[in-house]
């Protein structure tokens, strides 16, 4: 099981309405059911306790040529926190339009049939830049 942050990459169509890649990029912490890291993990927030989207967005997109140049906040994205064997997912509202979201959620981070509670986030911290473009 993992905890972490992810984007769901998208584009937008004649509407302005997302359309998903089918992709699922993450930062995956391997970690035990109290959510403590399963190694020594390295963590970019400045209280050290976690990665945030901006510090990791070039070390999930290295090496892949077509996300060059995009910033770290274009894409929906999310943060999934483990503790006491149940998982948290903070997210932004965009990531709903996406039937299979909470299934590619569970395989990116390995938490299977745990007990997942989905937290929308609708503040200016999981605000996406891809909609801004559409306005």
């Amino acid at each position: 099981m993992n905890k972490g942050i992810f984007w769901f990459p998208c584009s937008t169509d004649q509407e302005g309405e997302l359309v998903f890649t089918g992709e699922i990029l993450a930062l995956l912490i391997p970690c035990d059911e109290d959510g403590n890291p399963k190694a020594a993990a390295s963590f970019n927030s400045k209280n050290g306790c976690n990665n945030t989207h901006k510090n990791s967005w070039r070390t999930v997109t290295a090496g892949r040529k077509e996300l060059r140049g995009i910033p770290w906040n274009y894409y929906p994205r999310g943060r999934v926190e483990i503790s006491h064997g149940k998982a948290l997912v903070f997210m932004n509202p965009q990531i709903l339009n996406r039937e299979d979201f909470l299934e590619l959620i569970r395989e990116a981070f390995g938490i299977g049939d745990m007990d997942v509670r989905v937290k929308i986030d609708n503040s200016a911290h999981y605000q996406c830049g891809i909609l801004e473009e559409t306005l």
